[in-house]
């Protein structure tokens, strides 16, 4: 088989072993067993493939057979759902669709900030990321002035995330060392619940799980920190857990999916964590987004929405919303209010338990969408 024939039968993923969000498409693609091949993310195949296709550099993405492109992780599991029902990944049950997406939320959103610190604040670990996105850049490019321009732009790279901690909070040692208490605590609990059962939610993956790889994998698992060593030292069924979805196209489908008192345990604390953030950033959506101009672009990144003052469980940090992270809350919220007046009955106090009844309460008076990859801010 040619190249030219595997790029025509197969999907192309650009995404990188050590990105953040690019484990969760790996492992769905993985499991429902689609053929792939993953492109990488350097300098040649952004500028020349994702820039012109999606209007940014931004990954990953998939590019499909048939010329549909996927982009945005929560996207792109829904357009594989979409394009290859068989071994689904979306739970069937609205209550249990509601926890996957919650649980997908706060690894993207919320969890991904307490993780930063182990790449960004220790100088060892910062220092290998700085040469790790500088081989990501460089790895395979031939054309020597593209590979001059690769070579300089890890500095700038690196240059760029670390302005962007004092955003998040992490420039302060109270917070720094908060995070280093979430992330292990957070690995604690999967290690028990993963004793106990073999995926997030039950007897086989769903999107659940795919959202948790994205936690574990690329900064944690990976990366040269502590927590690495602090997971294959200390939790051992977590480490099976992210060997397993890895090479996820090995695991049975079937068994039933079911909620847990370990996983209620876990959304418990994450709730005590980032429940507040979410409830600010749900307020400072309601107070914001209304003043955006209709089906125009809206800006994504940090400071785009509001700086708000919340907590990392009881430490208090101001912290820079955005508008993404409010899209994909108004997505739970949905999940919330396509339910029948009984199952949101039940799904309230369940919400209540675990420190997210804010997600019923909240009656947003704004709507965005994707068009074209982009946010938009569309009449509710």
């Amino acid at each position: 088989m040619t190249q030219q024939d595997v790029a025509q039968t197969d999907y192309e993923l650009v995404a990188a072993p050590h990105s953040y969000y690019s484990a969760k498409i790996r492992s769905c693609l993985q499991y429902k067993r689609i053929p792939y091949q993953e492109l990488g993310c350097n300098i040649e195949t952004l500028g020349l493939r994702v820039t012109p296709a999606t209007g940014d550099h931004l990954f990953p993405v998939v590019f499909c057979p048939d010329g549909e492109i996927l982009k945005d992780g929560c996207d792109i599991v829904e357009g594989l759902e979409r394009r290859h029902p068989e071994r689904p990944v979306a739970p069937e049950d609205p209550q249990l669709k509601l926890i996957a997406n919650i649980l997908e939320n706060i690894a993207d959103n919320n969890f991904a900030m307490a993780m930063i610190y182990y790449r960004w604040i220790p100088e060892e670990t910062k220092a290998w990321g700085v040469k790790m996105f500088n081989t990501l850049n460089t790895k395979g490019v031939t054309n020597p002035d593209l590979l001059a321009l690769a070579n300089n732009m890890s500095g700038t790279v690196s240059a760029e995330i670390q302005s962007r901690l004092p955003k998040v909070s992490l420039d302060r040692p109270e917070v720094q060392q908060e995070a280093i208490k979430v992330v292990e605590k957070v690995c604690d609990l999967l290690d028990a619940h993963f004793a106990q059962t073999p995926f997030v939610l039950g007897d086989r993956p769903c999107s659940a799980d795919f959202g948790i790889m994205n936690a574990m994998w690329g900064h944690l698992f990976l990366d040269p920190c502590d927590a690495s060593m602090y997971i294959r030292q200390n939790c051992i069924h977590l480490t099976y857990w992210i060997s397993n979805m890895q090479s996820a196209a090995g695991i049975s489908d079937q068994g039933e999916l079911y909620l847990t008192d370990t996983m209620k345990e876990l959304l418990q604390y994450f709730g005590s964590a980032f429940g507040h953030m979410t409830q600010e950033v749900l307020k400072a959506a309601n107070k914001h987004i209304p003043e955006l101009p209709l089906n125009e672009a809206v800006e994504t990144g940090l400071g785009s929405l509001a700086s708000v003052e919340t907590f990392l469980l009881d430490v208090p940090a101001s912290m820079e919303m955005d508008n993404y992270t409010a899209w994909r809350l108004q997505r739970v919220v949905d999940d919330y209010q396509a339910m029948n007046e009984q199952t949101k009955s039940d799904t309230e106090k369940l919400l209540n338990d675990i420190g997210f009844g804010v997600i019923t309460q909240y009656k947003t008076n704004w709507r965005l969408e994707k068009k074209n990859f982009k946010l938009v801010a569309v009449t509710p």
